[in-house]
């Protein structure tokens, strides 16, 4: 492509000593006269593990992430806006768990062994969540090892890179902000030898990009993006009925985690844990022409099939129920029968059975699946 510019943004906040839990790193995406590749951003940082106070993480210690997600686990939301134009067009809250039901959906064994996935700290074993956060040295016992921290160059699942039509023009557009928000400690990483004092530090972030020149094209930006919505349930019939602050949404993904998990040091935060002894489920919304539609799904095998095929929406075209049966992932959902529906005005509901007698608290991700147009 003639003209191809890369760039790199350091954070506007940036702290020489590095990001850790709760941080927030801002960045600013400018080039007049130039237009954004759709689909060319990418998030890189330096990553320091601790398993305790001062003491980085050794081969012996139980201290991981989750190897399907990789560097895409210190996030926790990211927030896309044009300041200068549309204001916010993206807040991506709990964005792990989103990252983790299109990888597990989408990715075998043999997929992590591309260098896409290996640059993402991606792995096809949960050991390789726990080698990717340790150091790296030469096995030269005898002279210096020299160790050096991991690295990681993730494409992350935002609007901006999830995109067709044309390409973003500076000129017409003005600034691109993008504000990550990093994941707690124990949301990240987990393991039988995470502890209170357990930590990480992301340092040397950038973001990079590339541009092409500005051509004067007035081609509209279609954009994939979410709405997440989060619940819990703790009887054996729940119903949830919310609005979606969209008036194109395409389908809805579910997840689920124990609650109790929530605030755990050695569970994963991340798992898509099933639903209890699954009887159920009835969704229903109001279609395009203002008809109510309802379905009533009681085999847990067309539930997760139709959950799996809902990620299409969110423009995650490799899905497959092969990966999805091969990583022991539990995802429910709908895709709207192809129709992008409103439902800022019109609540979407959903009713869920377990014959459980004794079902624990459960948190209900809802990933409704919407479009942009810039």
């Amino acid at each position: 492509m003639n003209n191809l510019t890369y760039h790199e943004s350091s954070p506007e906040n940036n702290n020489q000593a590095g990001f850790t839990e709760f941080s927030s790193v801002d960045f600013v995406l400018d080039a007049p006269s130039r237009k954004l590749l759709k689909n060319s951003i990418r998030l890189e940082a330096v990553v320091q593990v601790s398993a305790s106070t001062g003491a980085r993480v050794l081969p012996a210690n139980d201290v991981k992430l989750d190897n399907k997600l990789g560097g895409h686990a210190f996030i926790e939301s990211c927030v896309v806006s044009m300041p200068m134009s549309k204001g916010v067009v993206q807040n991506a809250q709990e964005y792990s768990r989103y990252v983790a039901q299109i990888a597990t959906a989408s990715y075998e064994k043999n997929d992590y062994f591309c260098s896409d996935l290996q640059a993402e700290m991606r792995g096809a074993l949960e050991w390789n969540g726990r080698v990717a956060v340790q150091q790296i040295a030469s096995d030269n016992t005898t002279g210096n090892q020299d160790p050096q921290d991991p690295t990681f160059s993730i494409k992350p699942l935002i609007c901006l890179n999830s995109s067709t039509g044309g390409n973003y023009s500076f000129n017409d557009n003005g600034m691109i902000r993008l504000s990550f928000n990093l994941a707690k400690v124990h949301h990240a990483l987990f393991g039988g030898d995470c502890k209170n004092d357990s930590s990480y530090v992301l340092t040397d972030m950038r973001v990079r990009y590339m541009t092409i020149p500005e051509d004067g094209a007035k081609d509209k930006m279609i954009m994939n993006s979410y709405s997440m919505i989060k619940n819990s349930i703790s009887s054996n019939s729940a119903n949830i009925s919310v609005r979606v602050p969209s008036n194109a949404v395409g389908g809805v993904s579910i997840n689920f985690l124990e609650q109790a998990r929530e605030s755990s040091l050695t569970e994963n935060y991340n798992a898509l844990m099933p639903y209890p002894r699954f009887q159920e489920v009835n969704y229903g919304f109001a279609d395009s022409s203002s008809q109510f539609i309802s379905y009533t799904i009681t085999d847990l095998g067309d539930a997760l099939h139709k959950g799996v095929e809902s990620l299409k929406r969110g423009g995650a075209n490799e899905v497959n129920m092969s990966a999805y049966h091969a990583n022991k992932g539990y995802i429910l959902g709908l895709d709207f029968n192809g129709e992008y529906i409103d439902l800022s005005s019109n609540k979407f509901s959903m009713n869920l059975k377990s014959s459980s007698s004794n079902l624990p608290a459960h948190l209900v991700y809802l990933y409704f699946h919407t479009l942009l147009v810039v």
